[in-house]
């Protein structure tokens, strides 16, 4: 689950804040139908998920299981090693459940995965190992099931078996109440209340992306789409990533009037919002082709230090597209650009220093000490040499 660590576009990730007094610590870990519940006290009552028990085994039932079982029916594996986990018409035998939660979860049965990432939490019929437990939910929860992604979001808000991350957390819980968990819940309703609604949006951003990559979770468009649309209900950052995913299918032009309503509301408050808006008059996609438009909104949101704006207004002021040429501008936004690190702005900077005439140099130099900076140092910096 590894890209559950990485920021997603536009800073997805946010650092949730290290003290929260409600729902301090409580992992529910679902085996089947039924639930084992372990919580701490706090002032609430910590979130139920005690569903029934199984129904009782008869001999006759469990010699029909034990045969399907040895046959290699994954959905009997799984049931016999829940019988041994309860006792249920056998004696408990905890070796036994691990024996046939292996098997069922070997054949990609979510239920008995889960079970499994269980039996390795508790130490039971196994070493205690919370990163393996981990490890068996994660493929549960891709299975669909609905207790490993609760399992999952308590692993994370607790740091059980990984760094605690109240915001993965938060994301997991999501999924898990979306699938029908009824304890996911109350955890979604204690989480959210420690959130603000950009960070709500980015756990929203952060669930269609793994529909996107299908890495944590099956891909799918259809659910890539529909979370999107719920983060752009809350925040600008939402609106932007929508609109940049419909850009970006294979035939993206009926999006277009679509993505730049979006990205102008975006815009208000966000340079992202601003630079998609400068983008789309740019490309002429949803609107008519404009370039002095585009500048206007790529000027607005490079002035918020936007780099997809700083790097897209330094190649129409290098080619007087929209403006007026001005290279060495554009030789000013690349080296902002190059000093923030934005792959390639560096070479860029350096070929077009070595296309300037005299007094385009002179003006840079004068443009490069109203900043402050010092002429020799910067072209040393681009050319990758030695300042003197």
């Amino acid at each position: 689950m590894a890209s559950c660590h990485r920021l997603a576009p536009v800073t997805l990730f946010l650092q949730i804040m290290s003290s929260m007094t409600a729902f301090v610590s409580f992992l529910v870990l679902s085996v089947a139908g039924a639930a084992a519940q372990i919580s701490t006290p706090e002032p609430a009552a910590p979130p139920a998920q005690q569903a029934a028990k199984p129904a009782p085994l008869s001999q006759s039932d469990l010699a029909q299981l034990q045969v399907k079982a040895e046959a290699g029916d994954a959905t009997a594996q799984g049931v016999l090693g829940q019988a041994y986990r309860d006792g249920n018409g056998v004696p408990q035998n905890d070796a036994l459940a691990v024996k046939w939660f292996q098997k069922a979860a070997d054949q990609g049965d979510a239920t008995a995965e889960n079970n499994l990432g269980i039996m390795y939490r508790m130490g039971e019929g196994v070493v205690r190992d919370k990163e393996e437990a981990v490890r068996w939910y994660e493929k549960a929860a891709k299975g669909g099931s609905s207790q490993a992604m609760f399992n999952l979001g308590a692993s994370y808000y607790n740091g059980d078996g990984v760094a605690s991350n109240a915001y993965i957390a938060y994301a997991w819980f999501l999924l898990a109440q979306d699938a029908g968990n009824p304890a996911a819940q109350d955890a979604v309703r204690r989480t959210a209340a420690t959130m603000s609604r950009a960070e709500t949006a980015d756990a929203l951003i952060q669930i269609a992306t793994m529909y996107e990559k299908g890495e944590e979770l099956p891909k799918s468009e259809e659910q890539t789409v529909r979370w999107l649309r719920k983060a752009a209900e809350i925040s600008s950052q939402g609106k932007v990533r929508l609109a940049i995913h419909l850009l970006t299918q294979p035939d993206a032009t009926h999006n277009y009037a679509e993505a730049l309503d979006l990205c102008r509301a975006a815009a208000k408050d966000y340079a992202p919002g601003q630079s998609c808006v400068g983008y789309l008059y740019r490309k002429g996609w949803g609107v008519t082709q404009d370039s002095t438009e585009a500048v206007k909104w790529y000027q607005k949101a490079a002035a918020a230090s936007n780099l997809v704006a700083v790097m897209a207004l330094a190649e129409m002021y290098e080619n007087g597209e929209g403006t007026k040429v001005d290279r060495p501008a554009a030789f000013m936004l690349l080296y902002q650009a190059a000093r923030m690190g934005v792959s390639g702005a560096k070479q860029k900077a350096n070929d077009l220093l070595a296309r300037l005439n005299k007094a385009e140099l002179k003006q840079l130099d004068g443009k490069l000490r109203d900043r402050k900076f010092d002429p020799k140092s910067v072209f040393a910096a681009v050319q990758d040499k030695p300042s003197s």
